[in-house]
């Protein structure tokens, strides 16, 4: 089965609140097992603000680097890209656990894809990231919110 990673708006902006580690978590997991999957997915929100600066921090060679402004990472780009590479199953991970995260789990299922949400790699802003995981487990099923990516991390 051909698998894709998603992750969704890792970038400095959005970052502190004890938020720091999950780009390190993502980065980590990226380095290690990116290489596994068909496409691997960098989103990060674009807005005005910004004024073309980029503030992702996370990388990896075959990353397929995408803008949004809409809080599901499943994109045109993105949809063509896993139709192009033949893709079934898709894993999330990245911030926000309570929006980006459960709009994108949402967004890929109703396009017909497979999800797993890679839950020790998707942090929130509101300390809500139990609450998301409930309503993916029960959107989704136990089985496919999984514990993958989690490691110790000192910042």
């Amino acid at each position: 089965m051909k698998k894709a990673l998603i992750c969704l708006d890792v970038q400095e902006e959005f970052l502190g609140q004890s938020l720091d580690y999950i780009a390190t978590l993502c980065q980590r997991y990226l380095n290690r097992s990116g290489d596994d999957y068909d496409a691997v997915v960098l989103t990060h929100w674009v807005y005005p603000e910004l004024e073309g600066k980029d503030t992702l921090m996370l990388s990896h060679p075959k990353a397929l680097v995408v803008g949004k402004s809409t809080f599901s990472g499943l994109t045109a780009e993105v949809q063509q890209l896993f139709q192009e590479k033949g893709i079934e199953e898709v894993h999330v991970a990245g911030i926000d656990a309570e929006m980006a995260v459960l709009a994108t789990m949402f967004s890929v299922v109703d396009a017909g894809y497979k999800v797993k949400i890679l839950e020790r790699l998707v942090a929130s802003y509101h300390g809500r990231n139990w609450e998301s995981m409930t309503i993916a487990r029960h959107a989704i099923g136990t089985e496919n919110v999984i514990p993958l990516g989690g490691d110790r991390v000192y910042v």
